[in-house]
């Protein structure tokens, strides 16, 4: 009887352990679209399209909270797709590629959890280069032969038989890798020669020196020439310590008589401008700078103000008494190619901010951070163009810091000067 007892409760015990491993093998799979965002802790599974994705494990390398480290780490992470090792980090492989999908890891991954994304590559988009410095060539550009391709571009990534049946278009893309990360066209629409192109990048605080993304659009044979419009769009959302940039001031300063239209590259970051910037400023410009818009008013230059994310960070600069400020603006403006005039309306408006203080730590931000920070068209193009921009932080004592190096640029032609600042907190 006793036997017949232990008998029984040892079915009955392999019976429950076998329920439980049942029911802990019967996970739910969560079934996801395309560039939509997963979440997966380890063991969770996501279904995208054909694809069975797992996440495996989760490495934390990142700097201990009580150490101080020369690299911030970075999360590893291996999933399994449609049971394939595939590994992403944070920080190092942040894109894995299967067949035709592309697995995009998010900022937001943790050593909990992992944040992805699936993208199902679009073969008419070819990758040609990255570069740091922008290629002089035409926009809206498309190549309708292999020797012009070859020409232009030295490469040998397309052939002659690529040319047959198709032409291809010259997709630029400027970003800046410091707030910007992830810039891949992801789509596009074609109506009559022209082409929309979306462009997801995950946004980051942060500001440094442009890179160009060059890719390559298949097209019809039959298109042969195109409209550009890129549309870029962010796929997350971060709060940045935004600064404002005060009293951007554009003058214009042409040979002769000239009308003259004047774009910004970030108009939904402006807060302020006069006259009023309507897709641009379209104003007929005199040698003298006098500037006339379509009713007849006069205006000596374009102003604006708006948001802006430079860094809080000065790696140079002028430690600059108060009292002393005119005679340092006085100089330093002019070694920047200001005129007398422009470096007169520069003081009169940053003067009594920048007198109140004790001390003021100034540097000059160079034309090619100004440029990324909000982007500026002027039609007809310039000869020169003088971007002006001042940062400066209140500070209570004098301090050591490397001495900031100006250079004077030379003024010659049809003239564009541009003048402002932002106070860093």
């Amino acid at each position: 009887m006793k036997k017949g007892i232990i008998i029984g409760s040892a079915v009955a015990v392999i019976l429950m352990i076998c329920i439980c491993v049942s029911f802990s093998n019967n996970k739910t799979v969560t079934k996801h679209k395309l560039r939509e965002t997963i979440k997966l802790k380890i063991n969770d599974e996501a279904n995208v399209e054909d694809l069975n994705i797992k996440l495996v494990s989760i490495e934390d390398n990142t700097c201990p909270e009580d150490s101080q480290c020369i690299w911030q780490g970075e999360y590893n992470y291996v999933l399994l797709v449609n049971n394939k090792k595939i590994s992403l980090s944070t920080e190092t492989t942040r894109e894995a590629v299967y067949e035709k999908y592309d697995i995009k890891i998010s900022q937001e991954s943790t050593a909990e959890y992992i944040k992805f994304r699936v993208i199902k590559k679009n073969e008419n988009f070819i990758l040609l280069k990255t570069v740091s410095e922008k290629i002089d060539i035409d926009e809206n550009y498309i190549f309708r032969s292999y020797d012009d391709f070859k020409n232009k571009f030295n490469s040998d990534l397309l052939t002659e038989e690529d040319f047959l049946k198709n032409n291809f278009v010259l997709i630029p893309l400027q970003y800046n890798y410091c707030g910007k990360s992830d810039v891949t066209p992801v789509d596009y629409s074609i109506n009559g020669e022209n082409i929309k192109v979306e462009i997801e990048y995950t946004a980051k605080c942060g500001v440094c020196s442009p890179e160009y993304i060059y890719y390559l659009l298949r097209v019809e044979k039959s298109l042969t020439s195109v409209k550009l419009d890129l549309d870029y769009q962010a796929i997350n959302k971060i709060s940045c310590n935004q600064h404002v940039s005060y009293k951007p001031l554009i003058y214009l300063y042409p040979e002769e008589e000239t009308n003259v239209v004047v774009k910004l590259g970030y108009p939904n970051l402006l807060t302020t401008t006069y006259p009023k910037y309507n897709n641009g400023w379209n104003v007929t410009a005199e040698p003298n700078g006098e500037l006339t818009d379509k009713t007849g008013r006069t205006f000596y230059g374009l102003y604006w103000e708006g948001l802006n994310n430079l860094s809080n960070d000065f790696k140079d600069g002028f430690v600059v008494k108060g009292e002393d400020t005119a005679t340092f603006l006085e100089e330093k403006l002019s070694i920047l190619g200001l005129t007398e005039r422009e470096v007169n309306e520069f003081i009169i408006y940053w003067l009594p901010k920048l007198e109140e203080n004790k001390y003021n730590l100034i540097r000059f931000e160079s034309i090619e951070i100004i440029n990324e920070q909000m982007p500026i068209t002027v039609s007809p193009k310039p000869d020169t163009l003088i971007r002006v921009f001042m940062e400066y932080k209140p500070i209570d004592h004098k301090i050591n810091i490397k001495k900031q190096k100006l250079e004077t640029p030379t003024r010659t032609g049809f003239t564009v000067v541009e003048w402002g600042g932002s106070l860093i907190k």
